[in-house]
């Protein structure tokens, strides 16, 4: 990211202020898949972030972003992200593509059905939402905004207590319907971390329980939820990290499933800025390796082979989202 500091004047009419910053950064990619491009594929992109602190504690700031090139050589600038805010220490209001209010605060458990909480896009093309921190609690309200309405409110609030982290979230969707309560509680003893939640969307509830537990170079997080509908939901994982190598499988079964699903991915640092990937995920049906080279300055090289069985256009293949076939990619990011 580049950054350039402008006389207040040049840029913004924000009274009182000295000075505002403007942080300009992008990428862009150049690479080659026979299997899903069909040979060469680029793409290139611009952010700018400008930000100014006002004389009373507030800074305002807005960010977007907007695709120069894909598959092109330069058509209509496409805006893919654009935000504004208004914050201090312990308040904010925000606008554009925003987190929801439950999407920033709430902390559910894996495999539950009943937390379903919309996020941002699911209603209308914007995002309003305001935050407060007060005596230890961080609350959120926010409002999806379609064709200038307001709509699908949201407020969510997580404290701490001593060892406990409470956490609740409410969402009302007028176009929907799709109203959910849920609650959430957290600890630690014994070196192990605790969730337990509760979800209710009307139609079904949801209760789940998690833990994570190191032993050694392992983290083990087993699941378990329990849905009053669509059937209970549970799984594991191991994450495994030592030297230069880390290590990552899972077994889930999927709500009301018979039959679980399998995964493991995984890193190695070979040196000399090389690192090694690889994964078997889907149950065994696609597999990839990969290395990924760190040229400094912000430049990479990729180098993967991957492959689904059941899906030979899949493109987004394991953690990493590989393409399927063999990939040569280089990128660049400013």
């Amino acid at each position: 990211m580049k950054s350039i500091l402008l006389a207040s004047a040049s840029i913004f009419a924000f009274a009182g202020a000295a000075s505002a910053e403007v942080t300009f950064g992008g990428s862009a990619t150049l690479g080659y898949n026979e299997d899903i491009n069909s040979g060469f594929y680029w793409s290139a992109d611009v952010g700018v972030t400008m930000s100014q602190e006002l004389d009373n504690g507030l800074t305002a700031s807005a960010t977007f972003g907007f695709d120069v090139a894909d598959n092109n050589l330069g058509g209509p600038l496409s805006s893919d992200s654009f935000a504004l805010s208004l914050t201090s220490d312990s308040a904010g209001l925000h606008f554009g593509d925003v987190d929801m209010a439950a999407q920033r605060l709430w902390s559910g458990v894996s495999g539950m059905e009943a937390d379903g909480f919309g996020g941002n896009g699911d209603w209308g093309d914007a995002t309003l939402r305001g935050d407060v921190l007060f005596g230890g609690v961080d609350a959120s309200i926010s409002y999806g905004i379609d064709a200038g309405a307001l709509l699908g409110m949201q407020v969510a609030a997580n404290a701490t207590f001593g060892n406990f982290n409470v956490g609740a979230a409410y969402q009302d969707d007028a176009a929907t319907g799709s109203d959910i309560f849920g609650v959430s509680l957290g600890t630690s003893f014994g070196g192990a971390d605790v969730s337990l939640a509760y979800a209710d969307n009307g139609i079904e509830n949801s209760i789940g329980v998690a833990t994570s537990y190191p032993i050694g170079p392992v983290t083990a997080g087993p699941y378990y939820a329990i849905n009053s509908v669509s059937g209970d939901a549970y799984g594991v994982s191991a994450d495994y990290a030592s030297g230069p190598l880390t290590v990552g499988a899972s077994y889930e079964v999927d709500a009301g499933a018979t039959e679980g699903g399998f995964a493991i991915e995984g890193t190695y640092d070979v040196g000399n800025n090389i690192t090694a990937l690889f994964g078997l995920v889907d149950s065994g049906d696609a597999y990839y390796v990969a290395a990924e080279v760190d040229m400094g300055g912000g430049a990479s090289l990729l180098v993967s082979y991957a492959e689904d069985t059941a899906n030979p256009l899949n493109d987004e293949i394991g953690g990493p989202e590989y393409l399927h076939g063999i990939t040569a990619e280089v990128g660049f990011s400013f």
